[in-house]
This record gives structure tokens, sequence and C-alpha cells, in this order.
């Protein structure tokens, strides 16, 4: 810049020459600097004014830079600490990189950043430089280094070390050394263990050193990934009874994992999540566990939770190595029902290695799809391998160490803002509730703290559970559609809850002269299930604290010193009703939250199902919609179901199609857009279908808002999916016809393929039900039917033929031709002989769901629809029943649709 302005300034003073102007701005840099040229006197002006003062400060900085290093770096850090926002970071490690690199480039209000480090490297100072960072090398925890570098002006110390000791002996070192007994000084732990315990026990005058803000990489990486892997939700939404998490290898982040897991995986409708650990040594693994939660395990002479409230866990020895995820019998309880996968050995290669291999059992359908995360912590964020290349996939990884630091608290100007937010409403609903109120964040214990932040994370959870929609403000914190609030209050004042029982019915629950429609019985039905769900959730938190419950739920028991607490007991154990209604104070806060005014949010959680029956040939698409009044109103979800008989030969060609099947859905201009996009895998995708849909997930991307979540739901079953099969009658006038047929199979098909996972049907091929089944069947795209047909001949050419009547009464819509029937679906002729008896027994034995046309006042015949009924009852079949629509409607008997 110099040089330019020095050019300039030369010329305007009257210097004609190129090379003179060239060569006078160039002696500026050797403080030559003469006013007289060529006999010529010239004119000073502002372009060389400056031009020569720059000059002199980059030669001196260049000089200093070139052979008086250690000044240059006294200056730098003398002009960055003159300032605020500066930070200091002691080691820089990993982990202090990470901070440095997190600090430069997000709005937390630090503009400068100091780093010491023990041993400086060339690759060290390169990777400051590129972050910014000024670093120094010394010694972290001595006096003369942290005056050195100004520590006692810093707005913040960061203190990490690959070693847990070093770097607690460093942050004790800055915590005496400071006079400041207020200043922030934040330390980075690896042992996850560690950095739950010691924060407690500073406060208690552990280590003398009160007043740090202890972090664990390990809690960051798992809060983050619980938080984005929703497993209690996959487990809901494949029908489970509880979270089930299978971690490989179990060093402090698998057991983080599994901690963070337990605190959040309750949800209602779902039992106590289960955590199944792998790893070569799972007896040390049991044993670390039982000694930091003993609450949490069955104990011989008492102290353990009750069993609503005790997780489960399981310690299977395994070599993540050498482990046969498909044959292994030491694994067989994770093949079916698991809610997702995690591995964590502490090798990366291996962590990769073990996945695939998970990965090649899922595909092969020899353990049913789950989530799969693979923990690949070391490196930077560019360094990240990419398991899942396109956005729907099976396996992510998670926990680079620059990701995690850019997302954690850890960042933040206070890391507790969205919980100190959440308290104070927390305490305004209390007073609201009971007329008095806990204490004030400033005074609460660290562990109470902790209990309240993870109350917090577990938000989200809370509010789900009452078919609300999450939005989350500016601020981070959750929120719904205000209206939720003010019926759960009234709801709620209705109830005695001394009087909630298990065996009692919802009305007598209310008080005295109180009444409530069906609606608001259901509510309060649900008010009980979230009441006991968050008392479990908290019974579980209180254990990992080291509480262990009293012998009985009486009050004068308590001792918060040897951490005896009397309402950790079953909730029905609570006989005292406001003890049972604390369990809602949160629920309460949560659902008052005020939304921005630019915010919409739908009133309340609604799923739409669409099918779309792609042709992969012709590229194209006809979109169906589960529900009679499926275009009405906006929904919260979309749940895609992309299904065709032929793959598509090219994807690209067929976006447009799906995205205008689309268009009614996802227009902003006519409906609030959802907030999750699923793509619902019934079945296992082909390649190019999968590609398509990443295709489509690409193009959705651009036409929805960024904070719509879109990905994948993997449903099928290792074993077997169910098969379907229908069987009815031939005249369906009764029931409104061959298209009115049509599309309430349809509705039950999709209702079948999207909750039962069925993926093959069986049914003949006679005139009426069956052909009805078969077009709708097919207008879905899914596989081709069985047509298990009853007789087969030849006809007058000698060709082969089938027929749906007897032969010697066959007409033209009975018969029909080899050729024909193999190009509608697989014929299938009885294995037990001839005839519809035997029809019906092949259709019993194979199917596994039954779905029936039959209008049961007709006539009981030998094969026919109503005798199938009659044995499919007997068999106790799941059996669907379509009747006449003016005599009753469709009502599921045996086994409900789960």
């Amino acid at each position: 810049m110099s040089f330019l302005l020095g050019l300039l300034g030369f010329h305007s003073a009257g210097v004609s020459d190129p090379w003179d102007v060239g060569y006078l701005s160039f002696q500026l840099f050797f403080m030559n600097f003469e006013m007289e040229f060529g006999g010529v006197e010239l004119q000073m002006n502002p372009f060389l004014q400056a031009a020569r003062f720059g000059a002199l400060i980059t030669a001196v900085w260049a000089i200093l830079k070139a052979f008086f290093p250690q000044v240059r770096q006294n200056i730098r850090r003398w002009l960055r600490l003159r300032g605020k926002a500066c930070a200091v970071l002691l080691g820089y490690g990993p982990v202090g990189q990470a901070i440095g690199a997190a600090l430069r480039q997000r709005e937390c209000g630090i503009r400068r950043v100091t780093a010491v480090h023990p041993a400086v490297t060339p690759e060290l100072a390169a990777r400051a430089r590129i972050d910014g960072v000024l670093l120094i090398e010394g010694d972290p925890s001595d006096p003369r280094v942290l005056d050195r570098v100004y520590s006692g002006r810093a707005q913040r110390i960061y203190v990490s070390d690959p070693d847990d000791l070093r770097a607690i002996d460093a942050a004790v070192a800055v915590r005496r050394h400071l006079s400041s007994p207020g200043r922030d000084i934040r330390v980075v732990l690896n042992d996850s263990a560690v950095a739950a315990q010691i924060a407690e026990a500073t406060v208690a005058g552990f280590l003398g050193a009160p007043n740090l803000r202890w972090f664990s990489i390990a809690d960051e990486s798992a809060r983050l990934l619980i938080a984005d892997a929703r497993f209690d939700r996959f487990a809901l939404e494949s029908g489970a009874g509880r979270m089930h998490l299978a971690i490989v290898g179990c060093g402090s982040q698998g057991e983080a994992i599994a901690v963070e897991a337990l605190l959040t995986a309750w949800r209602v409708g779902l039992g106590p999540p289960k955590i199944t650990f792998l790893d070569r040594d799972p007896a040390a693994i049991e044993a670390r566990m039982r000694k930091r939660i003993p609450a949490w395990f069955a104990q011989p002479d008492g102290g353990a939770i009750y069993q609503a409230a005790r997780p489960h866990f399981e310690f299977l020895p395994c070599d993540a190595e050498t482990l046969d995820f498909a044959h292994d019998s030491n694994i067989d309880g994770l093949r079916t029902r698991t809610s997702g996968w995690v591995f964590a050995t502490g090798d990366d290669a291996l962590n990769l290695r073990a996945s695939l291999a998970l990965h090649r059992a899922i595909a092969a359908r020899q353990v049913d799809p789950a989530p799969i995360y693979v923990r690949i912590p070391t490196g930077h964020v560019e360094d990240e391998p990419d398991l899942s290349a396109n956005p729907l996939g099976l396996a992510h990884t998670f926990g680079p160490i620059d990701s995690v630091i850019a997302r954690s608290p850890l960042l933040a100007e206070d890391p507790d803002a969205v919980p100190k937010i959440l308290h104070e409403e927390y305490l305004k609903a209390e007073y609201q509730m009971f007329a008095r109120q806990s204490q004030a964040w400033e005074n609460l214990s660290e562990t109470k703290r902790e209990a309240n932040r993870a109350l917090f994370r577990h938000a989200v959870m809370k509010i789900e559970d009452f078919n609300a929609v999450v939005a989350t403000g500016p601020n981070g914190v959750p929120s719904t559609y205000p209206g939720l609030a003010e019926m759960l209050r009234r709801i709620d004042e209705e109830l005695r809850y001394d009087r909630i029982d298990r065996g009692s019915k919802v009305q007598e629950w209310l008080k005295d002269e109180s009444s409530l429609s069906e609606d608001d019985l259901n509510t309060a039905l649900l008010i009980r299930d979230a009441a006991i769900c968050e008392h479990n959730r908290w019974t579980t938190e209180r254990a990992l604290s080291q509480f262990i419950p009293t012998a009985r739920p009486d009050l004068s028991l308590r001792d918060d010193v040897r951490r005896h607490h009397n309402n950790m007991h079953d909730w029905f154990e609570l006989g005292e009703a406001e003890t049972r209604r604390y369990d809602l104070v949160m629920l309460r806060a949560l659902l008052a939250q005020r939304i921005e005014k630019k915010q919409i949010l739908h009133k309340k959680a609604r799923v739409r199902r669409v099918f779309l029956s792609l042709d992969g040939e012709a590229g194209t698409c006809v979109a169906h919609v589960t529900g009679t009044e499926a275009l009405e109103g906006d929904v919260s979800e979309l749940r895609l179901h992309l299904n065709g008989r032929t793959s598509p030969s090219n994807p690209t060609a067929c976006v447009s199609a799906i995205m205008t099947c689309l268009a009614p859905h996802i227009d902003s201009s006519i409906r609030i857009p959802p907030v999750r996009v699923c793509f619902d895998f019934s079945n296992q995708p082909k390649a190019p279908l999968l590609a398509l849909a990443n295709l489509v997930v690409d193009e959705l991307r651009q036409q929805l808002p960024e904070t719509t979540l879109i990905e994948g739901f993997w449903n099928w079953r290792s074993l077997k999916n169910p098969v379907l099969g229908v069987v009815g009658h031939r005249d369906i006038s009764a029931f409104g016809g061959f298209e009115s047929v049509t599309e309430r199979l349809r509705q039950v098909f999709m209702d079948l393929v999207s909750q039962r996972g069925c993926e093959n049907m069986l049914t003949g091929y006679a005139p009426g039900t069956d052909r009805a089944a078969v077009h709708a069947w097919g207008s879905l795209g899914m596989p081709k039917p069985k047509l298990v047909l009853p007789f087969d001949g030849y006809d007058e050419t000698g060709n082969r033929c089938f027929y749906s009547d007897e032969p010697a009464h066959a007409t033209f819509g009975t018969t029909i031709s080899e050729t024909e029937a193999r190009q509608i679906g697989h014929v299938v002729l009885p294995r037990n002989g001839i005839g519809h008896r035997a029809q019906s027994d092949e259709l019993l034995e194979l199917a596994d769901v039954m779905v029936f046309v039959v209008d049961e006042s007709k006539a009981v015949i030998k094969g026919g629809t109503v005798e199938t009924l009659r044995r499919a009852e007997k068999m106790g079949k799941e059996i669907v029943i379509l009747a006449p629509p003016n005599r009753w409607n469709m009502e599921i008997i045996g086994a409900a649709l789960s």
C-alpha cells in the first residue's frame, strides 16, 4: 500500500518518468526521502506523507520480524491485550486449536486470541497463523508465562491438554495467579466422569481453586450426538417398547453417550431405556458404571431406584475387529429392535471397519436397520471422512473436535444462558401452581444446576409428547403453539392428583363437581403419563448424582449431605398431590414460552403420508395420499414412500416429475412448510431408487426453509416383513363398485405398508375384489403380487392358462393366459389340491395379515369369502374388514395395527 501511495504521490508532485516514479517510491523503504529530484524541488502532498510514514513502519516491522522475532512477538502480545474482547488459550493441542479457530469465526464476543503451548512446532505455528492466533511457547502453568501473555487482562481463559492432570494443574495455577475471583476460566477435560464430579468438588474446596467452569469433550460430543440422532424418536416410530442403544467400545466417550441417552430417552409410550455395551473387557465397564452410579443397578441390601425408572444394562464381550454381526450368537438380541448403534472404540480406523461390517449385515437383511454413528474424534473437521456422501444414509460420523467445539456452549459468553432463561420460567410456573418459588440460579448448588441443565436438554421431548411442534427461537429456547399452554393449565387445575391410582378411571381424578369433555379426559391421561415419565427421568438423573432413595417416601428421612432422597420412589407411591404435580412445572414453563412475531407455528403435530409411485421407464410419477381429508390443512411432517416396480435408468430425469407431485404439499404460498420431511423406506431400496431419493432431497432443500429436517427412516425387518393377503366378493356393487373398493383398499394398503412394513401381497384374480386389490397395490408402486389361482389348464390353442372359477364354466372374465398372468404378478398354485378351498388354504397359510372385503350377511360357501373369514378368526390372524359402507365401517379385528 505504501508503494502504491508513493507512486501516486511522486506522480502528483511532478515526476513524469514512470521509472523515476518507481525508483523514488522504492527508496522510501530504505528511509531515503528527498524533496528534490533532477534539480527540481518536489511539492509535498498527502499521498507522499502517507507513503513515507507507511514505508517506515513496514521497514521497521520487517526488520523486527527477520532479526528480532522475540521483540515482534512482544509487540503483538502488547497490542492484542490493550483492548477488550481478548482470550488466552493455555494449551494449543487439538482442543485448543479448535477453540482458537471457532473463537475467530463465531460471534462470541472475542476478537483477539493468544495461545500458550509447551513446544511450538512449525505445524502448530502454521495452524496458528491460519486461524489468526498469536502462539507463544512456554509452560501454561508457569506464573511468569501467565504474566507474559497478560492473562490478568484476558476476558476469557481456556485451559486444555491431552493429559487431564496437566490441564487441571494449569487451571489451578492460573486460578491462584489471578487476584480476581470472578475471572472467567474454562477448563476442558477428556474424561467425562472426572468433569462431572470435579465441578462440584472444587466448589466444596477440592484443589483450592473455586469458580472454574468445567467441560468435557466427551460430554459435549455425546450431547450433540443424542440431540441429532434422536434415538428416542426412532424407537417410537419403529414400534419398539423402549430406546435400545448398542455402544461398541466403551471408554470415556462411550460412557458419556450412555449417560446422556439415559437422561434424555424418556418418552411417554416407551419403557426405561436400555444400553448394551460391547467391549473386550465388559466386566471392567460394568464395575466402573456400578461404582459411578450404584442406584442404577439392583442392590442386595437395597438402595437401587424402583423398577420403572431403572435403566436396563447389558455388558457383552466383543472384539470389534472380528465381530460377525450376522452370525455371532453373542449378539442375537441386538439383531432386532435396536434403536441405534454407536462405534466409539477410540481407534478411528477400527470404528470405520466395524461399522462397515454392520452396514453389510443390514444390507443383507441379517440385522434390522437402525442408525449407525461412528466416532471420528481426531483431526479437524476437514479431515472427517464422509460415510454418507448422500443426504439420506444409514451411517453417519460424529465427534470431530472442530465441529463439537463450534456447536458447544463452551464458546458462548454465558454457557448457561438458555438454562437460566428456562429456570426463570420454571420459577414463574412454580409460583403460579404453588404460590412459592425455589432458589434462583445464582443460589443453586452445582448438582442442582447440572440437574436443571439435563432437564432442559429433555425439553423438546416433553413438548413432542403432547403432539405439539417444537420451534427454537433465536435465544435457543424451545417453544410451541401458545394455545397448548392454556389447555394444559385448564385441565391441570381440574385434577386431584392424590386421587390418581393405577387402576382408577380418569373421571375419578377430577375435583368435586368438575367435568371434562372426552378430548380433555384423554389430555388428562396424557398429563398423568407425562408427569410419570418426567418423574422417572428425574429419578434416573438424581441417581447419576449418586443420590439413593430413602426407605420410604418420608420427608423426615431426607438427607442431602448423605444423598438420601425421599422422592426417589414410584410416582404412585408419592401420596401428596403437590409432590406428584411438581413433575409438570417444567412442562408448564416450556409451553408458556412466547414465540417471535415472525414465527409461524403449527397448532399441533400432523403427519401426512404420500406414496410416490414411480414409473422408472417412462419417468412419470403418481402421488397417493393417506386419509380422507388428505390435502386439507397444514401438516408438520411429510412422510414420503418412494416406490417403483422398475428402477429409473436415469434418476435425474425423474426428479421433476416427483417434485410436481410434491408441490401441493410444500408450496409455502398456500400453507405453512413442514418442519420435517422423512423418506420412509419400509422395504430395502435398490441403488437407483436411493440415488433418486437423494436427488429429491437436494431439490427439497432448495425449496423448503433451512430449519426443515430432511432424513430417512429405515423400517424394514431382517427376518420377514408381514405378508398381506386379500380375499373378497366378486360382486362388489354393494361396496360402491370397482373404483370405490380400489380406493378403500389403497388406503388400507398404505396404512399396512407404513405401519406394519408389509411388502408382499397375495390374492386371487377373480373379477371384483381380487382385481381391485391388484390394481390398488400396483398403483402404489409396490412389487408384483403373488396370484394364488385355483385352477389351471390349456386353452383351445394349446397354451397354458389359469381360471378363477371352474374350468367347465369358464368365461372370458374368469380366464387369464399364462403370459398375461406373469405380467401382472407371480403365479402360485395351491399345494394341497385344486379349487377354491385349496386356494383359501394357501392364502391362510402364507399371509400374516388378511384384508377381507366382505358382506357377512351373505351365505357361507365352501372356500368362499365368509368361510375364509371365519377360519382366519379361529386361527388368530390379524384381520382388516372392509364392509359395505351402508352397514358398518372398516374395523380391525384380532391384533391391532401397531
